[in-house]
């Protein structure tokens, strides 16, 4: 009889322990500013440390993103005051793009909001006009005090799934 009941407490333990890691994820430890640290390529595993600075805040009801590359472009004032037009329009573009077309700074913000896991987060405005409007859904893997991890399809390319890993800064 006391094995039974070993056991059936054993078993409610990790039952217990299992549904406690599976809690959901609360909208106010959203709350903040998080850093992007590092990349994973779901499909081959590679880990990549974040190729340039991007931040993520998020309010009570919007969000934001700003990304930038290093190696970004820069001209004073001074310098771009005494520029043509066509020569300030070629220093405006090289702010967003490099040479080979590459973007090298990025912004988007909109409203967001939880269901279960999945953070849905709905662009406003963007650099990249195509997601204005669309409803995107990260799917949240980690939520704590210090880090956020999520699953996100690309944007040109839903297939393809990253997990990213955000650090908190404030």
């Amino acid at each position: 009889m006391w094995k039974m009941r070993l056991l059936l407490f054993a078993g409610s333990c990790g039952v217990a322990g299992i549904l406690s890691a599976q809690s959901t994820p609360k909208s106010e430890n959203l709350r903040g500013t998080w850093e992007l640290v590092s990349t994973r390529d779901l499909k081959s595993g590679t880990v990549t440390p974040a190729p340039r600075t991007e931040w993520m805040q998020f309010t009570r009801t919007h969000f934001s993103v700003t990304a930038m590359s290093p190696g970004r472009r820069t001209v004073t004032s001074a310098q771009y005051d005494s520029l043509s037009t066509q020569e300030r329009i070629k220093v405006d573009y090289s702010r967003v793009f490099d040479d080979k077309g590459n973007q090298v700074f990025a912004a988007r913000a909109g409203t967001w909001r939880l269901v279960g896991n999945q953070l849905h987060q709905t662009a406003s405005m963007a650099i990249f006009a195509p997601i204005i409007g669309v409803d995107r859904a990260l799917k949240v893997t980690r939520l704590n005090k210090t880090s956020l991890v999520l699953e996100a399809p690309s944007f040109t390319s839903p297939d393809l799934i990253t997990e990213l890993t955000y650090r908190r800064i404030d």
